[in-house]
């Protein structure tokens, strides 16, 4: 039965026809056509002062569209090309190597600003700080370069006044009194009301997501925590009601929405239905709001506005993905509330606190910082406002086991004599694929000093610490610059150690050699041997053979990274573990070849923390005991995709029978769960007759996807991931 488009105010509706209707092709050409403009207006300047200037020569001139639905302002006008702006596009994208921003513009999102900052000075208190910082090393002789850093960073705080003005000029020539008169005053001064802050925040990061950064990927942070004092004091001096705060919220996931294109990138790209970065640097970007979860003095967080920010939820939205962080103690009526938008499919994931703040402390993070952690695109961590990511330095344990068992090249047969001599093996080559990455992180510390200040991002100027420093926060800015191992692929790793423990050691059904042989010719002609590897235990059973060596590969790896990261020492980096694949493991697995889990060379591994489709043969319960068996509170982040029929939580016991089932699973030690309520002839019948089910969404990893919008190669992937059900 094909889901149907939710309806509800103006606002909500216009939303659901951009995500639905817009035209593919649909473009934010003037927002290119004036960034060529301002190339040309800054060419030659020290590249501080180019994104400086060229970011107020930008908003100076850019449309302000106004609708008299709007009650936070901030839109981005677009058109679909003719045959001149076409071409426009091509030639910005020859310019830029692809891309539709110039080099000058280098921010790559990703990323939690530090909101707390941001809200307790404004923008006027932000552009102080930073022009005392400039006037004190000016003082001081502070060498050229990082003056013009601090001046290029005055500058855009400057940009960011001046369009609020403008705004307000635009609301108030629209008849948008309230709107006109918050535009006023966060260009003036720092928000003083919940609507104050929610338009600063919405106006920061409408720009960074439409104008600044391509696919930014913004955190919004922990917004119930960060609002509620404003909040409770509106709601007390009368000027605003329940009912105002939740339209406002409304307003904020419907700006976050329209601003996207059509299609999927990870998946999809380049699909007939694919807008791309090109035509729209926020075409397929999810932002994130995070709520709930444990204060710093270790009591709940979740409060009137969670329950407000859940409310307001509209589940056909793709955006903002709602970030829910779980506690024991989380109320029931929260958790139901919550557990009630999920299985009405909406963009959200939970997060285990009992797991993430741990992870975060022995990671290396203060606990006082741990505790804030939110999380960004796709289900990666952050430490909002002092932490970045250098890097990424993925673990592909797949490769690795058959680096273990092949030898190298691939074309040896082991010479083992118990699973533990194949388990040394592994832990070897993962040691030091771990340690070089490690190093590599350690090497390019040692030439921060000599480099900075480094190139000025936009982010620089709403993140902790980089203009306290005058450096860039990719050059030690902030607090915390890091390195993230993804652990990838999992469970197909544990299944190969599982089979190879239980067909070769234990019972000797295969011997070593005709295994080996088996998988360097793909398992041709002997389809008997690969079913017997199929049908050997596997991970997501709840059967503790194979759970027990998902455990130990985890482990082993987990310590790996510890001895690597040498945590107390004076070159100590702090290493985030994840287990993450994105959808790398439909690339990756395309180039290892066969493994002793019965997988055929080039398919798919398994991704996330997910076992691999197919295997939970004993339905959910037994799956999502199968993961919380894992030592996850030493993992960072790690999605875990779970498709579900929805006749399995349709009605009232439907809707215990959910919330019953995550909070203990979550109890029991798991991670993370995001959940796609669809069933297998849903999605057959979408690929058939799409204009019947335009409102059917889908989780990729930390977002969500349009389905008819994706190449038919993503839907069949999706289809593939197993559609989980009672035992």
């Amino acid at each position: 039965m094909a889901t149907h488009i939710t309806t509800g105010s103006p606002r909500v509706q216009e939303t659901i026809d951009a995500l639905r209707c817009k035209d593919v092709r649909s473009s934010t050409l003037e927002r290119l056509r004036l960034t060529v403009e301002a190339d040309a207006h800054v060419d030659g300047m020290p590249q501080p002062l180019q994104l400086g200037h060229g970011l107020n020569f930008l908003l100076e001139r850019i449309s302000l569209p106004v609708t008299q639905d709007d009650l936070l302002v901030g839109r981005i006008t677009e058109v679909i090309p003719d045959d001149e702006g076409e071409q426009l596009l091509r030639d910005a994208a020859e310019r830029w190597k692809g891309g539709s921003t110039p080099r000058w513009m280098s921010d790559g999102g990703h990323e939690c600003f530090a909101w707390e900052r941001v809200l307790t000075l404004g923008l006027s208190g932000l552009q102080s700080f930073a022009r005392a910082e400039l006037d004190r090393r000016r003082e001081a002789g502070e060498r050229k370069a990082a003056l013009d850093w601090l001046e290029g960073a005055v500058l855009i705080y400057q940009a960011f006044r001046g369009y609020a003005r403008r705004y307000a000029d635009a609301a108030r020539d629209a008849g948008l009194a309230d709107a006109a008169s918050r535009c006023e005053a966060i260009a003036e001064r720092a928000p003083e009301t919940f609507a104050e802050a929610m338009q600063l925040m919405w106006l920061i990061g409408h720009v960074y997501c439409t104008m600044l950064s391509r696919n930014a990927t913004l955190t919004f942070g922990r917004m119930d925590e960060l609002l509620l004092d404003l909040y409770r004091n509106d709601v007390a001096a009368g000027r605003l009601t329940r009912e105002q705060a939740g339209d406002l919220i409304e307003d904020f996931y419907c700006k976050n929405s329209l601003i996207l294109g059509r299609g999927e990138h990870q998946m999809s790209s380049g699909s007939a239905n694919d807008t791309g970065w090109v035509r729209n640097l926020s075409y397929d970007s999810p932002q994130y709001i995070v709520i709930g979860g444990r204060r710093p003095d270790g009591s709940p967080a979740a409060n009137v506005l969670t329950e407000i920010f859940i409310e307001r939820i509209v589940p056909r939205f793709e955006n903002p993905v709602v970030v829910i962080r779980y506690t024991s103690d989380m109320p029931e009526h929260v958790w139901r509330l919550a557990c009630e938008r999920m299985r009405a499919n909406a963009s959200m994931m939970v997060y285990n606190d009992h797991n993430v703040i741990p992870a975060m402390i022995h990671a290396g993070i203060d606990p006082a910082d741990a505790v804030t952690y939110t999380m960004h695109g796709c289900n990666w961590p952050d430490i909002p406002g002092i932490q970045r990511q250098a890097s990424v330095a993925g673990q592909w344990t797949p490769a690795q086991f058959l680096r273990a068992f092949l030898g190298e090249e691939g074309q040896h047969t082991p010479d083992l004599t118990s699973i533990d001599d194949l388990y040394q093996r592994f832990k070897t080559i993962v040691g030091r694929d771990v340690q070089a990455a490690c190093d590599n992180l350690r090497e390019e510390r040692r030439h921060w000093d000599e480099q900075a200040p480094g190139t000025l991002r936009a982010d620089d100027c709403f993140l902790d610490g980089p203009v306290a420093c005058a450096r860039s926060w990719r050059l030690g800015g902030v607090k915390v610059v890091l390195r993230v191992i993804p652990i990838c692929s999992l469970a197909t790793t544990a299944d190969c150690f599982t089979a190879v423990d239980e067909l070769v050691f234990r019972t000797k059904e295969i011997s070593l050699a005709d295994l080996c042989q088996a998988l360097k010719n793909d398992f041709d002609g002997i389809e008997p041997l690969r079913r017997r590897c199929l049908n050997a235990p596997k991970f997501g059973q709840d059967d503790d053979r194979a759970d027990g060596h998902a455990v130990r590969v985890l482990q082993t790896v987990l310590d790996a990274i510890d001895e690597a990261s040498r945590q107390g020492a004076g070159d100590e980096v702090v290493a985030f573990r994840c287990l993450e694949t994105d959808m790398g493991h439909i690339r990756n697995g395309a180039a290892i070849g066969a493994t002793p889990d019965g997988r055929h060379a080039g398919e798919p591994t398994s991704e996330n923390t997910s076992p691999t489709p197919g295997v939970c043969k004993h339905g959910l319960t037994a799956m999502l005991r199968s993961v919380a068996k894992l030592p996850l509170d030493k993992i960072n982040s790690g999605a875990l995709n779970i498709r579900i029929s929805p006749g399995m939580v349709k009605g009232e016991e439907g809707l215990e029978k959910l919330c019953s089932l995550l909070r203990t699973y979550f109890d029991l030690g798991g991670l993370q769960a995001q959940l796609s309520l669809v069933d297998t002839d849903e999605l057959r019948a979408a690929q058939q007759k799409p204009e019947q089910y335009r409102d059917l969404m889908v989780r990729i990893t930390g977002y969500s996807a349009v389905f008819i919008d994706m190449s038919e190669t993503a839907q069949n992937e999706i289809i593939r991931r197993q559609e989980m059900g009672e035992e």
